[in-house]
């Protein structure tokens, strides 16, 4: 038991009994979506009847039966249990910081838009439901002026504790200032509902959001999670036994009845009826054949059928889907980056702003107004629902873009450089993909040393790479690597790797992975990208403009602050809930009804002296 101590997060059994094992956890305080993880690897294994988990005391308990396997055994599997749980969550956030990348999320309503804490009911509406019950009946049952105050202020603790740690950090005003000021001088002034409201609704968001990410996850169950079972496969040539997760690509294995698929792969052999996973986008059961592709998590009700092994675990598509929804890695856009900065820099100016309206013009409720300027929630909102969605959904459609940066550049690409120096894969396929991305304007190189020219394309050897990569680079161009073969070779850093169906990949690697090895996934992940960013601009629209039409309102026309609470609430929820989570994204890079226009090559415009191609 003390070699199994020494797993990441340093568990350490604190207490054991035959069937029962405490251990201590100390990362699941910190960290609820890592002990949500963990209880459902552990609760998956067959041999466990019960997990219990203690946030507050950082404890996991589990009870197991005994007597079906041997105590070593035991231990070996619930340690696989807290490797694949860190496998899945490698490096946690810390509860008192925002990732490093997410500049954006330094206020606390931002905070909890990205669930980087997970808080029960009570934490997120106790307070504020009594703050609010309070402050509606002040008036009529008089009470008194200091316990209302108290119970509205108490309500907003959270973002008077957030100021107060970054202050002690040394760290520049961010936007909780300004919501502490907004709601302490409304509380103040004897204005009990507008503050009392906000943190109603901010937290009833924050619980709807909570929830339907659970289901989520529950939708979505990893392939990590079951099948322990033995299996017979058979490799190189010899049959062994062995378990799901010792899986390996070119295995060979038998699936009847009943069975669930553990991995990723190819018919070879037989014919069956296939109840499809969860994530796939038809749920109508269909049969398979030689050639046909099954993925994890498919259930096979009739027949049998022989799959080759193509991808297991975290990266079959089903693993990457809960990998992605577990890390939500959506803050490394250079839209985030833009959004945190601008938020950052327009904090001293709106106070400026608030005093100045107040030497104006002496009046309280204007002079407040400008404090609850909306500086970018439209844009924490749609990375959380409409990226992640995007994310989600690309990878149903066989393209992996692991981070939302990813999906970024991917849209905004335009220019192409196919590596084809190991070969190319499909040319025809390449040739259509080729023909709409230069009706959308995109320039497409070819780089191969023999090998058929492709129309539409600017050819050009080895030789040339230095020369092409230099005037990409001195034009500004946004562009894409693609390669074939087991390495990558993007020649510069800022340029996006693109991989084709590679054997084995990093799971947030910053490379976009063709898992088929399709062409068309590629036009398909673009179309994804493309609509994605186009909605989370609509949504920074739609909290952005009305916000700014009822903070002048109230800063020009004395519109009531309740007006403003329950306008930037209702869009916020609009673009989260009814616009972000839309599960459909457009596929196609071109409407159907497009006219192909004859393609001419691209001229390769060298800084003097030129050489020609």
């Amino acid at each position: 038991m003390t070699l199994f101590c020494q797993v990441a997060m340093e568990p350490q059994i604190v207490h054991a009994t035959t069937g029962r094992v405490r251990f201590r956890v100390p990362r699941v305080q910190q960290d609820p979506a890592y002990g949500e993880l963990l209880v459902q690897l552990l609760a998956s294994l067959a041999i466990v009847e019960r997990v219990r988990l203690n946030p507050q005391a950082a404890t996991v308990v589990v009870q197991y039966q005994p007597h079906l396997l041997d105590e070593a055994a035991v231990y070996e599997r619930l340690n696989h249990c807290f490797e694949q749980a860190m496998v899945a969550m490698p490096q946690p956030f810390p509860d008192s910081a925002a990732p490093a990348d997410a500049i954006a999320l330094e206020d606390y309503e931002a905070q909890l838009e990205a669930d980087a804490r997970l808080e029960t009911d009570w934490e997120r509406l106790g307070l504020p439901l009594v703050a609010l019950g309070v402050s509606l009946l002040s008036v009529p049952l008089e009470l008194p002026f200091a316990v209302v105050g108290a119970t509205v202020l108490a309500s907003a603790w959270p973002w008077f504790q957030r100021v107060g740690h970054q202050m002690r950090q040394g760290h520049s005003p961010n936007v909780d200032l300004l919501d502490s000021l907004w709601m302490a001088l409304h509380t103040i002034n004897g204005q009990f509902l507008a503050p009392a409201l906000k943190t109603t609704l901010v937290g009833a968001r924050a619980d709807v959001r909570d929830r339907q990410r659970r289901q989520q996850l529950h939708r979505y169950p990893s392939v990590l999670m079951a099948h322990y079972e033995h299996l017979t496969v058979e490799r190189q040539g010899h049959s062994l036994t062995l378990e799901s997760q010792e899986l390996q690509a070119g295995d060979l294995l038998w699936l009847r009845p009943g069975d669930v698929v553990p991995a990723d792969g190819d018919v070879v052999a037989g014919l069956a009826e296939v109840e499809p996973a969860h994530f796939e986008p038809s749920r109508q059961v269909r049969v398979c054949c030689p050639g046909d592709a099954l993925y994890a998590g498919c259930q096979i009700l009739t027949g049998q059928v022989q799959l080759r092994v193509m991808r297991t675990g975290w990266q079959t598509r089903l693993g990457l889907i809960t990998d992605l929804l577990h890390t939500e890695p959506v803050y490394d856009s250079v839209l985030a980056h833009q959004q945190g900065e601008f938020a950052r820099h327009a904090v001293l100016p709106t106070l400026a702003l608030s005093g100045a309206l107040w030497l104006a013009t002496g009046a309280y409720g204007p002079a407040i107004a400008p404090l609850q300027l909306d500086f970018g929630s439209g844009v924490q909102l749609s990375l959380r629902t409409v990226m992640l969605s995007a994310q989600v959904f690309a990878v149903q459609q066989g393209i992996y873009l692991p981070t939302a940066g990813t999906l970024e550049q991917l849209a905004q690409l335009d220019s192409l450089v196919i590596d084809a120096r190991a070969g190319l894969p499909q040319p025809q396929q390449a040739q259509i993909l080729i023909q709409q991305l230069r009706q959308l304007g995109l320039h497409v190189y070819l780089l191969q040393d023999q090998g058929s020219p492709l129309e539409g394309t600017t050819d050009l050897t080895s030789d040339r790479l230095t020369d092409l990569q230099a005037y990409l680079v001195a034009k500004r161009r946004r562009v894409g690597w693609i390669s074939f073969g087991e390495t990558c070779s993007c020649p510069e850093p800022t340029w996006l790797p693109i991989r084709w169906q590679p054997p084995t990949f990093a799971p947030n690697a910053k490379v976009v992975v063709l898992l088929d090895g399709d062409w068309s996934a590629l036009s398909r992940g673009m179309a994804i990208a493309r609509d994605a960013l186009e909605r989370t601009y609509q949504n920074v629209a739609l909290i952005s403009l009305p916000n700014l039409a009822v903070t002048f309102g109230g800063m020009f026309l004395g519109l009531h602050p309740v007006v403003n609470v329950v306008t930037n609430n209702a869009t916020a929820f609009m673009a989260e809930f009814w616009h972000g989570n839309s599960p459909q994204f457009r596929t196609t890079l071109l409407p159907t009804t497009s006219t192909a226009v004859p393609l001419q090559p691209l001229s390769l415009e060298l800084p003097q002296p030129a050489v020609a191609l």
